[in-house]
Formats: structure tokens, C-alpha cells, sequence
């Protein structure tokens, strides 16, 4: 999803319409200002908010979503593209999940291990490693996050 494109073609579906952001933006129960925000590229519409949007703007949430009037041949097309491009996310998400979640696992039952064995450099090398693990799990958490709000929009 591109939200630059997406924010044009909201404005221009909108302008279309007759609508001022503050009107679109009562009929969907977001401010102007959140309008405007989607319209210049810098927040996606929420999730929930799609229905609603579509419906004011007289198009499927698909063209929304695609940032483009589709004819009825492309259609299908592009909901399936659209559908694939999402699951390959989702199986993406999915594994970065899993990866942070052994990172940090691992490293906090590294760390704890380490607090009830006797002091030697192996221990303090061991002890180093866990924490490393949790630090890069806590860093690869960071990112995670931002994906997820950059993929699902922050509803803005």
C-alpha cells in the first residue's frame, strides 16, 4: 500500500465529490485535520475506517486500498494480487514474531541460568550472550512494531 498514493486519491475522489475534509471528515467521524494527514501521505486511514471511506467516496475498498478506479475485468485480479500480497505479510509477520519471541525467550532463560551458577569467565561470556540476545530481540521488537503501524496504518 502506498500511502502518498492513496492520500492523492482520496483528495481527488473527495474533490470530486464537492466535499470540503471537514464534511468528508463528519460522515466518517474523523477531523479535518485527519483528513488532511491522509491526503498528504503522512498517516494511513485506520482499518476500520475503509468501510465508511469507500462508501462516502462511491468506490470498493479494493480501489481504495490500490489507489485506483478499476474496471470490472481488473477487479478480480487485483483482489487476488491484493489477498496473496497480504497472506505473504501475515506468514512474514508471523516469522518475525517467532524470531523475537526465542530471542528474548532465550536470552531471559540464558540470563537467569546464569544468576544461580558459580562466577567464572564462561558464565560472564554466557551472561553477556543473553542479554545481547534480549537487546537485539527488544531492537527486532522496535522494528516489528513500526511495521506492523506503517502496514495496518495508525488511524490518524
Amino acid at each position: 500500500m502506498d500511502q502518498k498514493k492513496i492520500g492523492k486519491f482520496i483528495a481527488e475522489l473527495r474533490k470530486d465529490k464537492g466535499m470540503t475534509q471537514t464534511e468528508l471528515g463528519n460522515k466518517i467521524g474523523v477531523t479535518n485535520k485527519t483528513i488532511s494527514r491522509w491526503e498528504n501521505g503522512n498517516y494511513m486511514p485506520d482499518i476500520s475506517v475503509f468501510p465508511l471511506l469507500s462508501v462516502e467516496l462511491g468506490i470498493s475498498v479494493n480501489e481504495l486500498l490500490y489507489a485506483e478506479r478499476l474496471k470490472e475485468s481488473e477487479f478480480k485480479e487485483k483482489a487476488d494480487d491484493h489477498l496473496i500480497e497480504t497472506l505473504n505479510h501475515i506468514k512474514n509477520f508471523k516469522h518475525d514474531k517467532s524470531l523475537i519471541d526465542f530471542l528474548t525467550g532465550a536470552g531471559t532463560g540464558i540470563v537467569l541460568s546464569c544468576m544461580y551458577s558459580p562466577f567464572s569467565v564462561k558464565r560472564t561470556i554466557i551472561l553477556f550472550m543473553g542479554v545481547a540476545m534480549i537487546g537485539i530481540g527488544w531492537y527486532k521488537k522496535a522494528k516489528y512494531d513500526k511495521k506492523i503501524f506503517q502496514y495496518l496504518g495508525n488511524g490518524q
